[in-house]
């Protein structure tokens, strides 16, 4: 697809219709050839948008070739006749000469408008593209390197905001040059004959337009949630968390073992209405008919089959999985006052800081230190998003990731679909694992994370059913089917009697469009269920309760008593004891969360030696 743009910049190069030269001659000739490809390639996108950007590059097209090619000639003859147009149709002025101060100016106004549009499009675009996002995991996103990204998610990005950035600043500064350069217009402007007015112009236009750009971002972001993160603080460590090295924890003498299943994205809302969900077909039979019969407990936010009510900072996988595993949050801390005492290790801990959460005392922890082993498995690079480094320092977890699945030849080398391989694989590779795990004769905590329904649409393989006209809807409905298959399996396995098996989703999904017909007062709930626990709860119904009270639940689950019924902010569900949004309200303790704590950034992002908790 290159060669269009680029024969356009050979062509007007040698024409040289405005008689330019030196850089000036290369440079306007590639300005014309960039402004055809971007404008050509942002056309193609809205057409196909599963294009990649490997696709663009290269010269033949994957996908739609003959569109493609079409769309590439069409706006590259237009652009070439518009040049022609300009340069026959007006009198260029030559007595207007910008000094090289003011080139500097030019160019320093066109990044201050690029970035403030960088800046608009991107928040549009995260808030769009990633339905519920919070600014808790922007800004951790925005830390983290891309080392296991869906490569779909950079290409969405490149063709969303960025492209979009460059086709717009193009087309603008094609007709500032119009105005300026070509038409006689802009000398009636005493304003612009001056160098020193055109100065002050210059600054000032660049830096509204950078201000601009930010307010306008902030907006789309809410300013309520911006303003929350940055500025407003909290004490709620200081009152409400319970640190969880303090606390008591006692285990039966046989020690049960723990299958930990994060399904990405579940929620209870792909249940039926009649159920308590929001779907008019039921897309996950087998787990309902499971809690239906009594086969499996969940805990729900109604009288029906729900879920954990959603926080703010554990909307992301490795948020929801550090939620449900230490019961506290993944924040990342921006102050000034963070930035001076902790440095860039507050910013970076998820990829570059010594240690992740050094603070945090999580279930990996408590079990290692009663003689579990502890494996972590995913189809997905384990070092994505600082999980590795978590899993590695609390619980010192066996890491299964995809690199393994190519180390051990479970998959080839080349082999790579959506993150990394399939759940259909996964799974498989999983009762390997589990029935290697179960033969030491140690009582073991077997945690895996699925993959397959992620946002956007998720990965449909070819053994996916074609039940319903959505592609999520087949993927979420054939997730349920293959986890079904896999419990079903763990219970003819002789470890079974003496295994709970805990399955939760690890945060809402951020899907684009299927939530659309969702009425707007239906509470969306994260997903939960736990089969072969050895009690009971005393009310799993109308709780009002988050992903940080799975912390003490899984541990009760395994028949530990808890002394306090309380880990971090989680509260034991089998218990009678109120959970903290029962306590404080749900909107309260969710504000909360957001808010900026010298506690959190001390003793937990970065453990200082005196750790202690406010409550037991």
């Amino acid at each position: 697809m290159l060669i269009f743009p680029l024969l356009l910049m050979v062509i007007l190069y040698f024409q040289n219709m405005f008689g330019l030269r030196g850089v000036a001659r290369i440079s306007s000739s590639v300005y014309w050839g960039v402004g055809a490809f971007l404008i050509s390639t942002f056309f193609v996108r809205l057409n196909n948008s599963k294009l990649t950007f490997g696709d663009v590059i290269g010269f033949v097209p994957s996908q739609n070739i003959e569109l493609t090619y079409f769309i590439f000639i069409i706006v590259t003859g237009v652009i070439y006749l518009l040049v022609y147009l300009l340069h026959n149709q007006f009198e260029i002025i030559d007595n207007f000469r910008l000094k090289i101060s003011e080139k500097i100016l030019c160019s320093v106004l066109v990044i201050c408008y690029g970035l403030a549009l960088l800046l608009i499009y991107s928040a549009n675009w995260a808030m769009n593209h990633f339905k519920g996002i919070a600014i808790d995991q922007i800004i951790y996103t925005l830390t983290q390197p891309l080392d296991g990204t869906d490569s779909s998610q950079i290409d969405s990005f490149i063709f969303g905001p960025v492209i979009g950035v460059f086709v717009t600043l193009f087309i603008t500064t094609a007709l500032v040059y119009s105005l300026v350069r070509v038409s006689k217009s802009i000398n009636r402007f005493l304003i612009f004959r001056k160098i020193r007015y055109r100065k002050l112009f210059l600054t000032i236009l660049s830096s509204v337009l950078l201000i601009a750009g930010f307010l306008i971002s902030v907006n789309e972001i809410g300013y309520a949630e911006v303003k929350a993160y940055f500025f407003e603080k909290t004490k709620i460590y200081e009152t409400n968390y319970v640190n969880p090295k303090q606390v008591k924890v006692t285990f039966p003498e046989q020690k049960r073992n723990l299958i930990y299943i994060f399904l990405e994205s579940m929620e209870s809302t792909y249940v039926s209405k009649e159920l308590g969900g929001a779907e008019k077909q039921n897309l996950l039979p087998n787990f309902s008919q499971m809690i239906e019969n009594n086969q499996a407990i969940n805990f729900s936010n109604t009288d029906k089959i729900g879920g954990a009510l959603p926080i703010t900072t554990t909307s992301f996988t490795v948020g929801g999985m550090v939620a449900q595993t230490a019961g506290l949050p993944v924040k990342v801390s921006l102050g000034a006052d963070s930035q001076t005492e902790l440095g860039n290790e507050a910013n970076n801990y998820g990829s570059e800081a010594s240690s992740f959460l050094p603070g945090a005392y999580s279930i990996g922890e408590i079990l290692a230190k009663e003689g579990y082993t502890n494996t972590l498995m995913l189809g997905s690079d384990v070092n994505f998003s600082g999980r590795a480094k978590y899993f590695t320092e609390h619980g010192n977890y066996r890491l299964l990731d995809y690199n393994t699945a190519k180390q051990q030849q479970w998959i080839p080398d080349d082999y790579y679909v959506w993150w990394g391989y399939e759940d259909e694989k996964l799974l498989e590779n999983a009762k390997n694992v589990l029935t290697e795990t179960a033969s030491t004769g140690q009582p073991f905590n077997f945690t895996m994370l699925t993959a397959d329904t992620h946002f956007e649409d998720g990965y449909m393989s070819a053994d996916t059913p074609r039940l319903f006209k959505d592609q999520y809807a087949n993927v979420i409905h054939f997730s349920d089917q293959m986890l079904a298959e896999f419990i079903a399996w763990i219970q003819q396995q002789p470890f079974y009697e003496n295994t709970t098996i805990v399955i939760s989703g690890d945060h809402l999904s951020m899907d684009q469009d299927f939530f659309d017909n969702v009425p707007s007062n239906y509470q969306r709930t994260i997903f939960n269920t736990i089969i072969n626990s050895p009690i009971q709860p005393v009310n799993s119904k109308n709780r009002k309760f988050t992903t940080f009270d799975m912390y003490p639940t899984t541990l009760a689950a395994l028949g530990a008593t808890i002394e306090g019924n309380q880990l971090g902010f989680g509260v034991n569900l089998f218990s009678d004891q109120q959970t903290l949004p029962e306590k404080l309200g749900y909107k309260y303790f969710n504000q909360e969360m957001s808010k900026r704590s010298k506690y959190y950034d001390e003793k937990l992002l970065k453990k200082q030696e005196a750790l202690s908790s406010s409550t037991k």
